[in-house]
């Protein structure tokens, strides 16, 4: 796989998606900063398997693997002894495979992970699967389109997650992967104290998770001027967010084309905008 290699604000590196025509880690904030500051910290990680010494993560588009070996170092730094499980969600394995090809600094120690899970490869259903077992640390990473593996495995992960880290392309490149109904199944992947971490500041972001049944707060200020989100069952959503008004991304069969969504999304907001302007006239 031939990838073109970004340096970010840190100094650690990422990879240019060409379909996407965007990054795969914020370069303003730096790849390794984002993956403990924006994800690791608001998920209260350190927390949790401080006061549980246990953590189960649920990743959501798994990438290079850094929000998950941001996750192992952080756990295990904090508690030697603890349990983690992670399931994960990557549609392209040479992403992965071709992660170890890069340095990565401070996280070196953990190229181990991904040279583990490469190399023990399996089958559940119609995915591949990428798999470690150790005492301390199971791990599965499917491989396929993530709508398809919410549709089929939702069910199997029922409050499941101590943390969501929801990290695909932006919404306005990837608007699949960012509907109510992506959300409505994270949703039940989620424990009802656990927290689902995104990047996105985006208000149709967080009025479906919203409507998903989170409750929305702003999270962390990195590497852009607005602020990340973070979302929770258990979470009360913060006045400002709820008086914004905003049309959610729909994928009523989670299997609509991105064009497609974003188009029923612009006809819902013309007709919304018709419908002030009337309100207003009369």
């Amino acid at each position: 796989m031939t990838v073109k290699i970004v340096k970010t604000e840190d100094g650690s590196l990422t990879f240019f998606s060409e379909k996407f025509k965007e990054p795969y880690h914020s370069v303003t904030a730096g790849a390794f900063r984002e993956a403990v500051e924006k994800f690791c910290v608001p998920a209260k990680v350190s927390e949790k398997v401080r006061e549980r010494g246990r953590f189960n993560l649920f990743d959501f588009c798994f990438g290079l693997g850094y929000n998950t070996v941001a996750f192992l170092d952080t756990v295990f730094k904090e508690n030697p002894q603890a349990k983690v499980r992670i399931v994960g969600i990557e549609r392209d394995v040479k992403v992965i495979e071709s992660s170890l090809k890069i340095p990565w600094h401070r996280f070196e120690k953990w190229k181990w992970f991904l040279k583990e899970i490469l190399k023990n490869r399996r089958v559940e259903g119609d995915f591949p699967t990428l798999n470690c077992f150790t005492p301390q640390i199971s791990a599965k990473i499917f491989i396929g389109e993530a709508r398809k593996f919410l549709k089929h495995f939702y069910r199997q992960y029922l409050g499941f997650a101590d943390a969501i880290f929801h990290d695909p392309f932006s919404p306005k490149v990837n608007p699949e992967l960012w509907t109510y109904e992506v959300f409505l199944l994270e949703r039940e992947i989620c424990k009802e104290d656990g927290i689902f971490v995104t990047y996105s500041t985006s208000s149709a972001v967080r009025k479906a998770l919203i409507m998903a049944g989170f409750g929305v707060k702003n999270g962390i200020v990195l590497g852009r001027k607005t602020p990340s989100t973070i979302a929770s069952p258990a979470f009360e959503t913060e006045k400002e967010i709820k008086k914004k008004k905003s049309i959610p991304y729909r994928d009523p069969t989670l299997s609509d084309p991105p064009e497609l969504i974003k188009s029923r999304k612009r006809g819902c907001e013309y007709l919304l905008k018709k419908q002030t302007l009337f309100e207003c006239i009369f």
